[in-house]
């Protein structure tokens, strides 16, 4: 966005642009799965699999439904050239594939640190409860205001996504941040 770029993009160039920064992680199961150390691993048990499956299910969950709250009630639009699917730009079912990983990697990083520093119990639970919910809302304000840095990208009261919009879209993290985090942890002893 910085450089403007995107200024001179068509349909294709979006898509091109967001399926090459989306495919290394889509691929790297696949092509090269001894960057994440699983090559011994089953396939379908490796946590590079796992984590796109979730990462592509989730985005694409995001995209066919929650972007038309968005539209409906934050009365947000795209005017970006697009080939659109289910009047949401396709590009962007490959962009919040990157994007989401970068988010929830992060989130599972802070998740794992709260693990191992705090015993078992309330006092920990309640810590992950704030830090979850913290996070959530964090990520979604954040991606907020950086999309209303592109003039393809628009809102029509900004004030009303940044706040009551990063709180709905804050609680689709609330949800995702811990199932993600759990897909290859040790589940406790009963």
């Amino acid at each position: 966005i910085g450089c403007g770029y995107y200024t001179w993009f068509g349909a294709w160039h979006y898509l091109v642009v967001c399926g090459g920064l989306s495919a290394p992680l889509l691929l790297q199961p696949i092509v090269w799965p001894q960057g994440s150390e699983e090559q011994n691993v089953p396939f379908l048990s490796r946590h590079c699999v796992k984590a796109n499956i979730w990462i592509a299910v989730f985005s694409f969950i995001g995209n066919w439904w929650y972007t038309h709250y968005f539209y409906s009630v934050l009365k947000a639009s795209y005017s970006m050239p697009a080939h659109d699917v289910n009047a949401v730009p396709l590009a962007m079912f490959f962009a919040t594939h990157f994007y989401f990983s970068l988010y929830h990697v992060l989130a599972s990083k802070a998740l794992r640190w709260a693990h191992a520093c705090f015993e078992p119990g309330y006092g920990r639970f309640l810590f992950l409860v704030c830090l979850v919910t913290s996070m959530a809302y964090s990520t979604a304000f954040t991606e907020s205001a950086t999309i209303s840095a592109y003039p393809c990208y628009q809102f029509a009261d900004v004030h009303q996504a940044y706040t009551v919009g990063s709180a709905f879209y804050g609680l689709y993290f609330v949800v995702s941040y811990p199932l993600f985090f759990s897909l290859d942890e040790p589940m406790p002893p009963s």
